[in-house]
């Protein structure tokens, strides 16, 4: 969700004709995640056992071999290989980005030229270089936390994400001037992000309760 933006605009994908092939790009990627999100819970509900971290991928591939045979085996490897090997690539690609983006935007000089939004992010920068060293670097923070906490923090922090999201999406998608008559949220989208975010404030509400 971080990088997309950033991927089409270093591919070119800057105007109304390629809105297509991004829906396809979004959609396949929607699918396929639900897909395993799907399959994961299927899994572990009817699959019962013991271990934590890497040990626990290769005890259950063990025991998935058992169900499905070695094709099933493998396939459990490359696919959790890849979900981790994703949300890898997702951090370590997008935050630097982001940051790089900001930095760009706060520093750039409000007459210039170029619009910022048509402008590829420079990843030989400095500030993107230096985003990089310090997420190699300052999470070890965490290792004066237990895991416990660090795990609670993470979910507090990823669970902002989607209401925040629809919050944005809702208000930058209903200004016309912004992103043109014809690409304005319909009023069955703004429902649903209403939706969204009702929901997660009620659930927040409720927990604090």
């Amino acid at each position: 969700m971080l990088c997309y933006g950033y991927w089409i605009r270093e591919e070119g994908r800057l105007g109304a004709e390629h809105l297509r092939l991004c829906r396809l790009d979004l959609g396949t990627g929607y699918a396929v995640t639900a897909l395993f999100g799907l399959a994961m819970v299927i899994i572990g509900s009817s699959v019962e056992i013991e271990g934590h971290g890497a040990t626990l991928l290769v005890t259950l591939s063990g025991r998935l071999a058992g169900l499905l045979g070695p094709a099933g085996n493998w396939l459990f490897l490359i696919g959790a290989f890849g979900a981790v090997f994703s949300s890898l690539l997702g951090v370590w690609q997008a935050v630097p980005y982001l940051f790089a983006d900001c930095w760009a935007l706060l520093t750039r000089p409000r007459d210039a030229a170029t619009p910022p939004a048509k402008t590829a992010v420079d990843s030989r920068s400095l500030p993107y270089r230096a985003y990089l060293l310090a997420l190699a670097i300052l999470p070890m923070a965490g290792l004066f936390w237990s895991f416990r906490e660090m795990q609670k923090l993470y979910a507090v922090t990823g669970a902002a994400f989607i209401p925040l999201l629809a919050l944005v999406l809702l208000v930058l998608n209903c200004r016309a001037d912004w992103v043109g008559e014809r690409f304005t949220n319909a009023p069955a989208t703004n429902l649903v992000l209403l939706a969204v975010i009702a929901f997660f404030a009620w659930t927040a509400m409720t927990g604090l309760g």
